[in-house]
């Protein structure tokens, strides 16, 4: 009987040993969870530390060039407020607008006389300011020609061509004379033809503005400006 009862009690007491192995593998498994979430957790608030300080630098870099374009614009807007040049300038872009049927004769790229007397003015202000205290972060100068919807987009694609390409010539030759960063000019200046791709609309925003449609547009290009543009496009993602 003694041994009956010595055996249930030993069989009782395996028991009992079983539970605290169970706990403390429990316990175990409870703190591994714990660490790897608080490891989650670190990690996340590093990688969103990180991704605030490149976005910081993002920023930084974007208001950099935002502020050289901006100050571009406004010396432009300066240096030709006391001018006699009927000319637009765009206070987002800079572009720099001459327009209307006084430019070249009706559906030729032949530069009127009275245009002719505009660049004369024109060119060698524009380039002092660009090149003169900006030429570090110039990459491209662009000049367009845009016409209105008169014809088809083919034909105006090459009348707009041809009248850019003949402003580029003409600011370029002999004939046109010297004038301050004249060499730098001649490695960067591009002409663009638009055809109508860009018109221009009256203020009930449907009907076609022809005279102002037909234009020629001086345009200026920062160094890494399409980098600058994916810069931007990141931002607004990551946003």
């Amino acid at each position: 009987m003694n041994q009956k009862y010595r055996r249930l009690l030993n069989n009782g007491s395996d028991d009992n040993d079983f539970w605290p192995s169970f706990t403390d593998v429990l316990s175990t498994i409870l703190l591994v969870v714990l660490l790897f979430l608080i490891a989650i957790i670190l990690n996340r608030e590093d990688v969103l530390a990180e991704k605030e300080k490149t976005i910081d630098a993002q920023e930084e870099v974007i208001n950099y060039f935002i502020g050289i374009h901006a100050d571009i614009i406004e010396d432009l807007e300066k240096e030709f407020a006391e001018t006699d040049l009927k000319i637009e300038i765009d206070k987002e872009t800079g572009a720099i607008k001459f327009q209307n049927d006084l430019l070249f004769e009706t559906g030729k790229d032949r530069i009127r006389q009275v245009f002719k007397d505009d660049l004369e003015v024109f060119i060698p202000a524009y380039f002092s300011v660009l090149y003169g205290q900006y030429g570090e972060h110039i990459a491209e100068i662009v000049v367009e020609g845009h016409t209105d919807d008169v014809g088809s987009f083919m034909n105006n694609l090459e009348l707009s061509q041809r009248r850019a390409f003949s402003v580029v010539q003409y600011i370029l030759s002999d004939e046109f004379g010297d004038y301050p960063h004249k060499d730098l000019v001649k490695n960067n200046i591009t002409a663009n033809g638009r055809s109508k791709s860009q018109l221009r609309y009256l203020e009930d925003g449907k009907t076609v503005d022809r005279e102002n449609s037909r234009r020629v547009e001086f345009k200026f290009r920062l160094k890494n400006a399409e980098n600058i543009e994916e810069v931007i496009r990141d931002l607004k993602e990551t946003n």
